[in-house]
């Protein structure tokens, strides 16, 4: 007999973040993305070559819209109504993402529970049996052949996520963890093809002497065995071929983020004449799905409509009324209205003495008038939770020092660029920040200048407490930050303040029970009118130069830009 053809076609989504349903109920307009038109593609694909389709999912399901965050924590409904949207669409695999456990193991658990398909986690060992928490591997059949798909999630939780959220696990290294994985299916399952499943991004990213963030690129160059990597996390749609140390190119995809596309990976492979398969060939591409509508976009709609309403009215209900407007880009210049707002809850809710807060969009606006339960996730992006930590004076002086070494240039004139920019990843006719600007912290209870014109290291001046007293650098103070913050993350407390991980789970004094935008719901429910103004504790000094830098420097990040394209340049955090 001759050889033989068998085609297989693998559809690949990840860090859907909330896009189930193609209406951005942040903005209140029809959105780019969404898991109706996934379906709508899939089915619509699946129509055409029956039989032969993978669907995979490459995690961070769970977070980032109203949608997410009423199905995870305000949804009455018996099973995971998400898990029922994945199950309609007929994912066969996912991995689970960080933003997916940050849920917690109420939310998580019982989403894989509910869910009719693996979610996979091979580096996620359970403390308690020294096993794989989640299934570590799954092996799929299509036209003849065998596949094995192995995931893996970014071992950098514990930088990011309080460990009583993920309680009794740890996580491996991705590539030690891969090549134990890849040797043992191997041996076990004798798989005709090999794809690594990974959340985890490209490159760069936290590296410690444990692990790596974003360990894509190390794992394809390093472990031999895969012959696809599916990988998400960084948010940055890709298609690449890296060398592994066998000299094969493995083929690294990554469709980007909310939905917006979907990887498409065409496989023929050839058998010969005992149906064994002798060889393969690969052919991707990234498709833009916010075009898609047909009949099956419209099945979807109806199946979950009363869904789709429930989040509307939960959207859509009234707190209360802001005053005056809240614009992001003022926190890039200095004391603003919109960080403001946040300071000074977090230190009516911890009591803190000091509190630090960063921007979580490149360009936001909430308008002044009738504030709506959608407008908190225009201010409020993540399900943090509040923390108190007890740092020094002299501490929080080299916190800070750090948070404006990545936030500004030093300036030898006024026609100097103050912020740190450069092009854009996603798109290098563009200007961007050169650093993530979620960890832009500044701070609150204390007033301080940061002075321009001095070096790194060397620009923070805190002249006094907010209520006049003296700062003392060998005092202790409680700070007020986020969860991420006090887990580590942005290193502000490790590089910056210079303690280690076990110095700050020891100044941990109290976290809170609910997340940050809990308690701004809450406390703009209570007040009902809100007039957001800054508090103009700090400022970057010497002013003149600095308003003439503003004007120029506005100009250049946001000219000609909408609010609306906000999602498009922001990192995973």
């Amino acid at each position: 007999m001759e050889e033989e053809k068998r085609k297989v076609r693998i559809i690949f989504t990840s860090d859907v973040h909330g896009n189930y349903f193609p209406f951005d109920f942040r903005h209140t307009r029809w959105g780019k993305g969404s898991l109706q038109r996934v379906y709508a593609y899939v089915a619509q694909e699946c129509q055409r070559r029956p039989g032969s389709t993978i669907l995979i999912d490459g995690g961070d399901m769970l977070q980032g819209e109203p949608t997410s965050y009423y199905f995870n924590f305000i949804s009455q409904s018996k099973s995971h109504r998400v898990a029922d949207f994945c199950n309609f669409i007929g994912y066969d695999v996912a991995v689970i993402g960080n933003h997916d456990l940050e849920t917690g193991h109420q939310v998580f658990d019982k989403f894989v529970e509910d869910c009719n398909y693996p979610i996979l986690g091979a580096n996620a060992i359970d403390l308690n049996t020294g096993e794989p928490y989640f299934q570590p591997y799954t092996m799929l059949y299509r036209s003849g052949v065998k596949i094995a798909v192995i995931g893996f999630i970014t071992p950098a939780i514990p930088h990011w996520i309080p460990q009583t959220v993920w309680n009794d696990l740890r996580f491996e290294d991705i590539k030690e963890s891969a090549k134990k994985w890849v040797a043992k299916v191997k041996e076990e399952e004798s798989p005709d093809f090999i794809i690594g499943l990974l959340h985890s991004g490209m490159d760069e990213g936290i590296i410690t002497e444990e692990y790596r963030e974003n360990a894509t690129r190390e794992t394809a160059s390093s472990v031999d065995g895969f012959d696809l990597i599916l990988y998400g996390h960084d948010h940055a749609s890709n298609i690449e071929m890296v060398e592994n140390p066998s000299g094969k190119q493995v083929l690294c995809i990554n469709p980007g983020s909310y939905a917006h596309n979907v990887a498409q990976i065409n496989i023929e492979f050839t058998l010969d004449a005992n149906k064994q398969v002798i060889g393969h060939t690969l052919r991707s591409k990234l498709h833009y799905i916010g075009t898609v509508r047909n009949q099956h976009s419209q099945t979807f709609r109806n199946h979950f409509f009363k869904d789709y309403q429930h989040v509307s009215r939960y959207a859509a209900e009234q707190l209360g009324e802001f005053h005056s407007d809240l614009k992001i880009v003022d926190a890039y210049f200095g004391s603003s209205s919109y960080i403001d707002l946040i300071q000074q809850l977090q230190l009516k809710v911890s009591q803190a003495d000091i509190s630090f807060a960063a921007p979580l969009f490149f360009n936001a606006v909430i308008k002044a008038g009738s504030v709506k339960m959608s407008d908190l996730f225009n201010i409020y992006r993540f399900e943090d939770k509040l923390y108190v930590v007890k740092l020094f004076g002299r501490e929080i002086k080299d916190y800070l020092e750090m948070s404006y070494a990545a936030w500004i240039n030093q300036m030898t004139s006024e026609d100097d660029a103050l912020l740190q920019t450069c092009p854009m990843k996603s798109n290098p006719n563009r200007t961007g920040f050169k650093n993530f600007i979620f960890n832009f912290d500044s701070a609150a209870g204390i007033c301080y200048d940061v002075d321009v014109r001095k070096e790194d290291g060397q620009r923070i001046i805190i002249k006094h407490m907010a209520d006049g007293s003296p700062f003392e650098p060998e005092k202790l103070y409680t700070c007020a930050m986020t969860a991420y913050r006090a887990n580590g993350g942005g290193e502000l407390l490790t590089k910056g303040a210079g303690l280690t991980k076990e110095e700050i789970d020891s100044r941990i004094v109290s976290t809170t029970e609910h997340d940050i935008r809990y308690y701004l719901m809450e406390f703009i429910r209570e007040q009902k009118d809100i007039y957001p103004a800054p508090m103009n504790h700090w400022k970057f000094i010497p002013e003149e130069w600095i308003a003439k830098a503003k004007a120029r420097e506005i100009d250049l990040l946001f000219s000609n830009y909408s609010t609306e394209e906000d999602d498009e340049v922001l990192e995973e955090r």
